[in-house]
């Protein structure tokens, strides 16, 4: 999502003109570039990465994973360099944390360890540790979070250590973990996903419902939300792939569906990388 906000503009839209994200403009600058999606009825076409010209640049199955996603966005930087320079703001940021975050967007780990790796803060040992956590190098996440002094971080170490026990699938510690964690912090509606997906995981359905319902009502929509929302639909039991909208929906967010099953959510399944 970070990479995409800094080198790509993300545009949604229905290709049928008078569906709820008509686009007649961006229809149109699609089909000239791909004609078979100009006909009445198509199948569910991949995610085109286009330059203004209306050329497109790479694409990717619109079923993708996230690490399938995020390696197609890669490649099509990789591919045309013209269009992963840096900005202005890149250009100016002075600060060490500032360099190094910007290098972890990128997706430019090592240099971003660089960056960090003659600096002694909090904040320097907290984005080590994340670091550490993206490689699942546990004991290297470790030794940088005990390095961590202030308050401020708490609520952010304690997500971040929730993750080893989601993909050792040590679930009855990963509830525990996370139980009562602050409603306050930036990261309650990860908490609360990943608390739900504890229970589920422990056989206690009703419970992850509960938990994924109350912060899907009481939280403003975020990626977690969204998350939470595909979570409780697929457990609820929606199976239509109809995408009328006059259909019954089970989502909280009322979303018309998530293609179930033909693309559930694969955290119900296991921890995925």
């Amino acid at each position: 999502m970070r990479l995409a906000n800094r080198r790509f503009i993300s545009v949604f839209f229905d290709l049928d003109n008078s569906g709820a994200a008509g686009d007649p403009d961006a229809r149109k600058f699609v089909v000239a570039a791909r004609k078979e999606l100009g006909g009445k009825s198509v199948s569910p076409p991949p995610v085109l990465f286009m330059n203004v010209k209306g050329e497109v640049l790479g694409e990717v199955s619109n079923f993708a994973t996230a690490d399938e996603v995020l390696a197609a966005m890669l490649a099509v930087l990789k591919k045309h360099p013209e269009y992963n320079e840096q900005s202005a703001d890149e250009k100016n940021a002075k600060s060490v944390i500032e360099r190094a975050q910007i290098a972890i967007d990128l997706q430019q780990l090592q240099q971003a360890k660089e960056i960090l790796a003659k600096e002694d803060s909090s904040q320097v040992h907290y984005l080590l540790g994340r670091l550490a956590r993206f490689q699942e190098d546990w004991k290297g996440m470790e030794d940088q979070f005990v390095k961590v002094g202030e308050k401020e971080f708490q609520d952010d170490l304690t997500m971040e250590r929730a993750y080893p026990l989601w993909y050792q699938q040590e679930f009855a510690k990963l509830r525990d973990h996370l139980k009562d964690f602050p409603k306050a912090s930036k990261r309650y509606t990860e908490a609360r996903y990943f608390e739900g997906l504890a229970w589920y995981h422990l056989g206690e359905k009703p419970k992850a419902l509960a938990i994924w319902k109350d912060t899907i009502k009481a939280c403003a929509q975020d990626p977690w939300i969204y998350r939470a929302d595909w979570a409780y639909t697929e457990s609820v039991g929606q199976r239509s792939l109809s995408f009328s909208t006059a259909d019954q929906r089970a989502s909280l967010l009322n979303r018309i569906g998530y293609l179930a099953p033909l693309m559930g959510n694969p955290d119900l399944v296991k921890p995925t990388r």
